[in-house]
């Protein structure tokens, strides 16, 4: 860890990677009051609310445009400026009229920046396996995905106090948006020369070279053909999307008539589950070297299912707070651990001229269940109850838990090789 403080390319990477987030995130809570106050809030909550779905499903795309960007540190600044003049824009457009167009434009705009922000998230990989030493990769993941909670959490609770300060002045957020992305770009700058020498070694690899977008899908479907470990982590990655996105809108609708279940008040215990989710994943990435380092990925992610099983019976049948706070703290935990260790093994063993794209793709297939799962759960809560839907939904993911152990027994626990890189960091 002291070492990959004392790297100064790499702070600098994850400081404009922080501030990225920061920015993003305050503005998406900011989007979602912006939204309540049209004459439409309804529609306009639901078109801000779905609008995060874009980038994930745009991952392919920006993967594949990132693999063949040469210049990567150039195009890094680029985008920072392009996420500038958006920013400006929407400060100058927001709140002067609440017509449909308007409030769609400015959406619009708005999942511009985002993609570009994936794009830009693309640019990074390649770059960060030559900025650390091998047997830091791993660590170096767990600090930037620990970054990123933070600067969630961070966004969360300054958003709450700057919106409470500035009520509805939501052209001073975006302006505030703007000057997070000019400080990211002033930092990529700094650190220009330091990031393209290590550019020197990724361009090293053919990703100068043109290749169609249907040739570099050819070329990572034969990354899958070659991996069963990575096929099957991709699919258990889809269904525990798919069900571990939907638990926090069940729990904001299923706690409404839970005030036994409550922490004081139902804000209160809102405010809770996030901050505890929260605190999990920053937990979990940070203490990358605790004993779980040696679990196979496939008993993680049946931990991941299992604590989410356990506050859906909680809900339905037992009722007890301490019960709704501690399996949602071990289910983050271990997703804390997952994502670093899977990005450190795709990182470490894909070719740097697909490694943007097959993570793309990844990104794509595991989330594209989120919006699915959510959807499907809101429905049934609202239309069977909530007891009937959590009992559904704590059934559903026990069956997934079992199912994934089983699979690991059967042998998926042979192919993984996410330990292995684990103990390796620790004798490096």
């Amino acid at each position: 860890m002291q070492e990959l403080l004392k790297n100064k390319p790499f702070v600098t990477m994850v400081l404009a990677s922080l501030l990225n987030t920061v920015g993003g995130e305050l503005f998406n809570i900011v989007f979602i009051v912006y939204a309540q106050t049209m004459p439409f809030a309804g529609l306009a909550v639901s078109i801000a609310s779905m609008a995060w779905v874009a980038p994930a499903l745009t991952a392919i795309l920006t993967g594949y445009l990132a693999d063949r960007t040469v210049h990567k540190t150039r195009m890094q600044v680029v985008i920072k400026l392009i996420q500038v003049c958006i920013y400006l824009v929407i400060a100058i457009m927001i709140g002067r009229s609440k017509s449909l167009p308007v409030f769609v434009l400015l959406v619009a705009m708005d999942m511009t920046s985002s993609m570009l922000e994936g794009y830009a998230g693309s640019l990074w990989m390649p770059v960060l396996k030559h900025l650390v030493q091998p047997g830091q990769l791993h660590q170096a993941t767990s600090i930037t995905s620990a970054a990123s909670n933070v600067a969630a959490v961070i966004s969360a609770g300054g958003g709450a106090v700057l919106i409470a300060i500035l009520g509805n002045r939501f052209a001073v957020f975006a302006l505030i948006n703007a000057l997070t992305f000019l400080l990211a770009g002033i930092l990529v700058a700094v650190g220009y020369r330091k990031f393209a020498r290590a550019e020197v070694s990724v361009n090293g690899s053919p990703v100068g070279k043109h290749v169609g977008l249907a040739s570099s899908l050819h070329v990572i479907l034969g990354e899958f053909r070659h991996s069963a470990f990575l096929v099957l982590m991709v699919g258990f990655g889809c269904m525990v999307n798919l069900l571990g996105t939907a638990l926090q809108p069940l729990l904001n609708l299923g706690l409404i008539s839970m005030p036994q279940v409550w922490w004081g008040s139902y804000g209160t215990t809102i405010a809770a589950v996030n901050g505890i989710s929260s605190l999990g994943l920053i937990l979990g990435a940070l203490l990358a070297a605790d004993p779980l380092k040696r679990l196979p990925m496939a008993h993680l992610l049946t931990g991941v299912m299992a604590a989410a099983a356990l506050v859906g019976v909680n809900l339905v049948w037992l009722r007890i707070p301490a019960l709704l706070f501690f399996p949602l703290l071990a289910m983050n935990y271990l997703l804390g651990k997952i994502n670093p260790r899977f990005m450190t093994m795709l990182i470490s063993t894909v070719a740097e001229d697909h490694l943007a794209a097959t993570m793309g793709v990844v990104q794509t297939v595991m989330m594209i269940g989120a919006p699915l799962g959510q959807m499907v759960f809101l429905t049934l809560g609202n239309l069977v109850g909530i007891p009937i839907t959590m009992s559904i939904y704590a059934g559903l993911t026990g069956l997934l838990a079992l199912t994934i152990f089983s699979v690991g027994l059967l042998g998926m626990n042979a192919k993984d090789p996410t330990p292995d890189m684990g103990r390796r960091q620790k004798s490096g």
